[in-house]
C-alpha cells in the first residue's frame, strides 16, 4: 500500500514513573515533538524534520499532519507499540488519523512498528521515526534481515534517514517503474539520475537500472550527498546490488537477505563491478547530478527482427547474437515470413529462434 498524499498522524506521549534507567520530563516536551515532526533545523539551519524528510525522499508525493495527543502514564519498563490501542485506537480512527506512535523517554533501540502503532524514543532521530510510519503505512519491510548489508544506501535497511534506494521507492510508488531502464542484455550506456535529487529524472537520465527479469536481478543506481538527508550515505557513487526476494514489499523469503549490496561501498569515474556470471557495470564518466555507466551482460541477449530478411542474412545476423537458429518452410524458400520468439524479446544467450520460412511472389 502506497504512502500518497497526506497522512494524519499522532503522537502519544508516554511517561514511565517507575522507568530504570528513570524517565526525565523534559521542560515543553510536546513542542519537542512538534519540533521533531514539523521543523527541526540542524546547524546549518537546514530542516531535518520528519515531514521534510518525508516530502523529500517522495518528491513531493507523500505529506503528513501531525498532532501531538495528551501525555500517557504507564507504569512498566517496556511498553509495547500498541499498548494504547483499547483505550485510544477507535478514537483515533474515528477522528481520521492515518497512524499512531508513542514516544517515550530513555535509551535508542526502541523503535519498532505494529501495524497502526509505531513506538520510538526522543534520542532516536528522524530515520528511526520515518522508518516505523514507512512500516506501517506501506507495510513496506526491514531490508537488514539474515545479514542484509545495504545499510544506508536504504532508509529501510538502516534508518539512518538517507533516501529509500531506487527498488524501495518504486514499491511504495514513489518513484515510477517507468523510470528504470530495463538493460536488454548485450552492452548499452546510460546516464543515472541521483536517487536523491527529486524525481522523476530529467529526459535522457534514469533512475536506475534494472538487469535481468526473474530472482534475483541487478539494480544500478547514483547516489551522492545531494540534500541534508543524503548527507549519511556510505560513499558517493554508483552502487550494484541484488535484489534476492520476489515478494512486493520486500520482506525476505528462503532465509536470504531481501537485496545484497554488491559494489563495496560504491563506484566512481574508471571503477567498474563485474558479477560472477560476468554482469560488468562500468562508471564511464560523472554527471552534474549523476554518473554515466556502461552495463555488458554477456547472458543475455535481444533477439534481431528479421521477418522479411533473406534466409542467409538473418542466420548470420542471429548467429552473431549467440543465438541457435531453426527453420522450417517449403523447398526452394529464400525469405523469413515469421520467427519465435519475436524481434525485441530478451532471452538467454544459447536461445533457440524458429524460423519460418517462405517464398516472396514477385510484384
Amino acid at each position: 500500500m502506497p504512502w500518497i498524499g497526506r497522512k494524519k498522524l499522532a503522537f502519544v506521549p508516554v511517561y514511565r514513573p517507575h522507568a530504570f534507567p528513570p524517565d526525565t520530563i523534559p521542560p515543553d516536551w510536546p513542542n519537542q515533538i512538534r519540533r521533531r515532526v514539523l521543523f527541526d533545523p540542524d546547524q546549518f539551519n537546514v530542516d531535518r524534520s520528519l515531514r521534510a524528510y518525508i516530502h523529500t525522499a517522495s518528491s513531493g508525493a507523500a505529506d503528513l499532519d501531525a498532532e501531538v495527543r495528551p501525555q500517557e502514564i504507564i507504569d512498566q519498563q517496556d511498553v509495547p507499540p500498541g499498548i494504547l490501542e483499547s483505550k485510544l485506537g477507535a478514537q483515533l480512527r474515528a477522528e481520521g488519523f492515518d497512524a499512531a506512535a508513542i514516544v517515550m523517554l530513555g535509551g535508542v533501540g526502541a523503535g519498532t512498528n505494529g501495524g497502526y502503532w509505531s513506538r520510538f524514543v526522543m534520542l532516536e532521530q528522524v530515520g528511526t521515526w520515518a522508518m516505523e510510519f514507512m512500516h506501517g503505512l506501506t507495510g513496506f519491510a526491514d531490508l537488514y534481515p539474515f545479514n542484509g548489508n545495504m545499510g544506508n544506501f536504504d532508509e529501510m535497511a538502516g534508518s539512518g534517514g538517507t533516501h529509500p534506494s531506487a527498488y524501495t521507492k518504486v514499491a511504495i510508488n514513489w518513484l515510477d517503474p517507468s523510470t528504470i531502464a530495463h538493460h536488454p542484455g548485450d552492452e548499452a550506456t546510460y546516464d543515472l539520475h541521483s536517487v536523491g535529487l527529486v524525481q522523476p529524472p530529467p529526459s535522457g537520465r534514469w533512475a536506475a537500472v534494472k538487469i535481468g527479469t526473474n530472482v534475483p536481478y541487478l539494480m544500478v543506481e547514483s547516489r551522492q550527498r545531494v540534500d541534508q538527508f543524503e548527507r549519511n550515505l556510505p560513499a558517493e557513487g554508483v552502487i550494484v546490488y541484488q535484489v534476492q526476494t520476489s515478494d512486493p514489499l520486500g520482506h525476505a523469503q528462503n532465509n536470504t537477505a531481501p537485496v545484497e549490496l554488491l559494489t563495496g561501498p560504491s563506484l566512481t569515474a574508471g571503477q567498474s563491478y563485474t558479477s560472477p556470471n560476468g554482469i560488468k557495470v562500468e562508471v564511464t564518466a560523472a554527471l552534474p547530478g549523476g554518473f554515466t555507466v556502461r552495463i555488458t551482460d554477456p547472458t543475455r541477449v535481444q533477439v534481431p527482427g528479421v521477418v522479411g530478411e533473406p534466409i542467409k542474412a538473418a542466420n548470420t545476423e542471429l548467429h552473431n547474437k549467440g543465438l541457435v537458429v531453426h527453420t522450417q518452410g517449403p523447398v526452394g524458400a529464400t525469405t523469413v515470413t515469421s520467427q519465435s520468439p519475436v524481434g525485441g524479446t530478451i532471452v538467454p544467450r544459447g536461445s533457440v529462434v524458429n524460423l519460418t520460412l517462405g517464398k516472396i511472389n514477385p510484384l
